[in-house]
């Protein structure tokens, strides 16, 4: 491939890259906080989940949110009271070190703060499970809409691809019948001499 040809790709990548960041910055900026909030609420309940769990471990051994910081303290992490009751609440995010080591603390494997509801809320209660059913239902809403959304980019990019094809051939054909014309050009003048 000629050094041209590949500086000519090179630059159509850019500017497809740069088109494609700017419909995402475009599409971002349209969204309200409210949407986002919507789009994060999903992912929040692994957070306010992971607090519930911590809470039933930390009084299944009489500790109080107190000791619970001393003991993450001797770990490394700077906690106090009022941080595990945030933790608990599900109201401070959540950094993954500590989670492991809360999992470290209790002696249970790191992934087991993630997994599914505290004991004391199973079997689930019918609320509890139309909550889960709503928000699986706004998910795959969401999901369908990002999947439409791309279905559509998919579209227009074909259209795009199909377009320079298309201009391809005609410049294509252009010069051939350019060629074929001075062939036949020539052909005449040779036969004319």
């Amino acid at each position: 491939m000629p050094g041209g040809d590949r500086d000519s790709r090179a630059d159509h990548d850019r500017e497809m890259a740069e088109m494609m960041q700017q419909m995402l910055d475009q599409e971002l900026a349209e969204q309200t906080p409210e949407d986002l909030a919507a789009r994060r609420q999903p992912y929040e309940f692994w957070e306010r989940n992971f607090g519930d769990k911590v809470r039933q471990w930390r009084r299944k051994r009489n500790w109080s949110q107190d000791e619970l910081a001393q003991r993450l303290r001797r770990h490394g992490f700077d906690m106090h009271q009022t941080t595990v009751a945030k933790i608990e609440r599900g109201s401070r995010p959540l950094r993954v070190a500590e989670a492991a080591a809360i999992a470290t603390i209790f002696r249970v494997p790191p992934l087991a703060v993630f997994m599914g509801p505290p004991p004391e809320q199973q079997p689930w209660s019918l609320q509890q499970m139309h909550e889960t059913l709503t928000t699986a239902e706004k998910a795959l809403e969401e999901t369908k809409e990002m999947m439409e959304t791309s279905a559509k980019f998919y579209i227009e990019q074909q259209a795009t691809v199909f377009q320079l094809a298309n201009m391809i051939n005609e410049a294509a054909l252009r010069a051939e019948k350019r060629i074929n014309n001075d062939d036949a050009k020539a052909e005449s003048g040779d036969t004319e001499a």
